[in-house]
């Protein structure tokens, strides 16, 4: 299982690059790394070409989307990241979800291990995170020719795959850890959040 950092956003609504906010002293990119290291075999980051130079603590593979298909949304990002990697699937987790963690990535995995499923989407409140999920390899076919027709949406995707939504309830993760920082006020916001679960006791 090859674990995948998204960490290529722009971070237009953040102001500047999210991979490098800090979270309890930690970069969110590195925190993103530390919840999928326990539970893949190997984790890439997926990063933007201008952005190589940018990560040098990172020792492991920069992944890059390649051509024909860059800037094709999550699908030229999954055709990236399985045609350079070897794994048999691949979880992905976006760097802005730091208080998703390896026990969560865990949960995503044992499920997905005991299915027969090419992709498994969670889902919180009945939104899909298809961001944080994982896909087989044998996906790559239906990837491929969707993107040489040039039709780039995850719905023609998941219409010819074999793939399931479950709800983040079922799967015994909170809320919480898909919730995305988009911009300083939901920055603000988790940690004030993250703080008082911590004095509370319900972290």
């Amino acid at each position: 299982m090859i674990g995948a950092v998204l960490a290529g956003g722009e971070s237009r609504r953040f102001g500047r690059p999210k991979a490098f906010a800090d979270w309890d002293g930690t970069p969110f990119y590195e925190r993103a790394v530390d919840a999928l290291n326990p539970v893949c075999d190997e984790v890439v980051l997926s990063v933007r070409k201008d952005q190589l130079g940018d990560f040098s603590e990172f020792k492991g593979k920069r992944i890059t989307d390649l051509a024909p298909y860059e800037s094709c949304g999550p699908l030229g990002g999954l055709y990236a990241l399985m045609e350079q990697t070897g794994g048999d699937t691949v979880l992905t987790l976006p760097c802005d979800m730091p208080l998703f963690t390896a026990c969560d990535a865990q949960k995503l995995k044992a499920y997905f291990e005991q299915s027969d499923l090419q992709a498994l989407i969670p889902s919180v409140n009945g939104r899909l995170q298809p961001l944080s999920a994982i896909y087989a390899a044998s996906c790559m076919p239906v990837i491929t020719a969707q993107l040489e027709h040039g039709n780039f949406r995850m719905k023609s995707f998941f219409d010819q795959v074999k793939w399931k939504e479950i709800p983040h309830t079922e799967l015994g993760i909170a809320e919480e850890a898909f919730s995305n920082i988009n911009d300083q006020q939901t920055y603000e916001h988790l940690k004030r959040t993250a703080q008082r679960r911590r004095t509370d006791g319900t972290d």
